[in-house]
């Protein structure tokens, strides 16, 4: 009888943004090329690989510590390869080595693509490897992918970012940008399309300037007009935002475009204009208050996110609770936050007046409580409300269905397993900071 050979096992374990998650899809879709196949679990993989985040000051410490956890692993399967990706080796490179001995792989964003080849480099000679370039000169288009949900898509837009904030890695570990052509996008979401994809989000670091070193040059507004009618696609978000690259053809597009949500994720980080400054964010408080009322009075139902630093360098008290005070002003639906953390190579990092980790502690829990008192506040505007809901997830247990409004507001409400990757109507009754509740309207 023919033998069966048994596919070889992954496990990739993903930190970070969204971008990060869709490097993760591309991987697994290279390493399925390489006759690997998914596995939830550590100790049956043949390969593991962690795709790292360095946003934060204790990243390297996390992740060092999280690496620990595969020593023993090793020694019992001496074939298992262990391997580490993203934005951490971006700046740390050979030192991972050094501080993990037991480490088989260390690849950055820049050459995740080449994870094939350097499977076959280090099961050949039998040593660590390290590929790390800061730049490449153009991302290959042809990469395998093999998403993790099965109705929504992450699409990548633009790589890198050129905005250089004070206190963002992102330019050091992601480069310089890099926008990939209409076609190239188009032809993707197509291809998600006809594999049952209905819902995408174009991801960029710095979106709203996706296009503008392309040539001939384009907007992000006018590559929404681009793939609107693509055949299949229902609903279509992108992400993240920067105020001061928020172009008038983008917010038209929004408003006019069917599939378009009313979902902007604009992040303010401060709500004071000298800490604006010196977060060389290019733009003041009031600009970003004649931008927001800009838009919401051409999308009326638009939902507003943000993100938050507190504790940056300097920041005096007056400055933070001008931040906190921004937060009720512009009555954000949600927002991310985080004490600010200084990071290798920026000009903030490098600032004489760093707070104090308990100050900075103190100021994230005040903010914490207001986001999440105006979120309430915000979610009550949905009751009684009828909701189109993408469903996710079905909970037998529970018989329990998550999913999504257009405004991307997480959904709760009872319902059967075949509903899932259906849109449906769901009328409101309860809702908390982070969530709405509802019951499917049944015409």
């Amino acid at each position: 009888m023919p033998t069966t050979l048994t596919p070889k096992q992954v496990h990739i374990e993903t930190f970070g943004c969204q971008m990060n998650k869709s490097d993760s899809e591309k991987m697994l879709g290279l390493l399925a090329q390489k006759g690997y196949a998914w596995t939830d679990s550590p100790e049956d993989a043949d390969l593991i690989l962690i795709n790292s985040c360095s946003i934060r000051e204790n990243a390297v410490n996390r992740l060092i510590g999280h690496l620990g956890r595969f020593k023993t692993l090793k020694r019992s399967k001496p074939d298992l390869i262990l391997g580490v990706g993203g934005c951490v080796p971006q700046h740390e490179k050979e030192a991972l080595l050094k501080r993990v001995p037991h480490l088989d792989l260390v690849f950055g964003t820049q050459t995740y693509h080449r994870l094939p080849e350097l499977l076959d480099e280090f099961q050949q000679n039998q040593r660590p490897i390290v590929s790390i370039v800061r730049q490449v000169d153009e991302y290959p288009e042809e990469i395998p992918v093999i998403r993790e949900g099965k109705h929504h898509a992450w699409i990548t837009v633009q790589h890198g970012c050129s905005a250089f904030c004070t206190f963002c890695i992102v330019p050091y570990t992601r480069g310089q940008q890099q926008s990939r052509t209409p076609e190239a996008i188009a032809d993707e979401i197509r291809k998600v399309a006809a594999e049952g994809y209905t819902e995408i989000t174009l991801l960029g670091q710095n979106i709203n300037t996706y296009g503008w070193d392309l040539e001939p040059g384009t907007s992000l507004g006018q590559l929404l007009h681009y793939i609107h009618d693509i055949e299949g696609i229902q609903r279509i978000r992108f992400l993240t935002s920067h105020p001061i690259n928020m172009r008038d053809d983008l917010i038209d597009a929004m408003a006019e475009l069917p599939k378009v949500c009313e979902f902007l994720h604009l992040p303010l980080q401060a709500g004071d204009d000298e800490l604006l400054k010196r977060m060389r964010r290019n733009h003041t408080v009031e600009f970003y208050a004649e931008l927001v009322d800009k838009i919401r009075s051409k999308i009326p139902n638009i939902v507003l996110t943000s993100d938050f630093i507190v504790g940056f360098p300097g920041e005096t008290e007056e400055q933070f609770l001008n931040t906190v005070e921004s937060v009720r002003r512009f009555a954000f639906d949600t927002a991310n936050t985080a004490a600010y953390s200084p990071r290798p190579k920026t000009p903030a990092a490098r600032f004489e007046d760093q707070l104090s980790e308990e100050e900075k502690s103190r100021r994230l829990n005040h903010l914490n409580q207001v986001v999440r008192e105006v979120a309430l506040k915000q979610n009550r505007r949905h009751l009684g409300e009828i909701q189109e809901v993408m469903v996710e997830t079905y909970d037998a247990e529970r018989k329990n269905l998550k999913g999504r409004s257009r405004g991307n507001k997480i959904v709760h409400f009872e319902g059967m397993e075949r509903l899932v990757g259906q849109i449906v109507p769901v009328k409101i009754f309860d809702v908390t900071p982070n969530t709405l509740r509802g019951r499917m309207v049944v015409s």
